[in-house]
């Protein structure tokens, strides 16, 4: 992929459509069910996106160091994972795909629930560890996508 067309598709990241739940999507708990032709689209699409978010600073950085600014992050994330999960109903490896994406969901609400972003948390709030260990499981949970997932965008 070019850089200006990741450029482009990460500019898009951020707009607010990505971030809401469509009408119409297989429930979570849908395992057997397979996929629409709509699913399958946002899937892969989001399976190109981890490629992307795989790359910021949140995942490849210090977590020590860049946790307090990771919301960005964890908002695309959070928004490929769900879909990934939800229209994970055609893929041979489902469950597995699934439990990975509510992994990253949970560690990510974990993350939010600590009070690891920005403010007054930094490297020596009593937070801290918590943060690290919060933003490690995303970025594990991340990887483990990832590999799950390989190849799917390109279909």
């Amino acid at each position: 992929m070019g850089v200006a067309a990741a450029l482009a598709l990460l500019a898009g990241c951020g707009s607010s459509a990505l971030t809401e739940t469509p009408h119409g999507r297989q429930p979570a708990g849908g395992a057997g069910v397979s996929a629409t032709p709509a699913g399958d689209r946002a899937l892969r699409s989001s399976v190109a996106k981890l490629a992307l978010i795989s790359q910021d600073g949140c995942q490849t950085g210090p977590p020590e160091q860049v946790y307090p600014g990771c919301e960005r992050f964890l908002a695309e994330l959070r928004s490929a994972a769900t879909t990934i999960r939800d229209d994970a109903g055609s893929l041979p490896n489902a469950g597995a795909v699934r439990a990975t994406a509510n992994s990253i969901l949970a560690a990510a609400d974990a993350y939010d629930r600590d009070g690891c972003g920005g403010g007054p948390y930094d490297a020596g709030s009593p937070n801290a560890g918590r943060c690290v260990t919060d933003l490690s499981q995303v970025r594990t949970g991340l990887s483990t996508l990832e590999d799950e997932t390989q190849g799917l965008a390109g279909q």
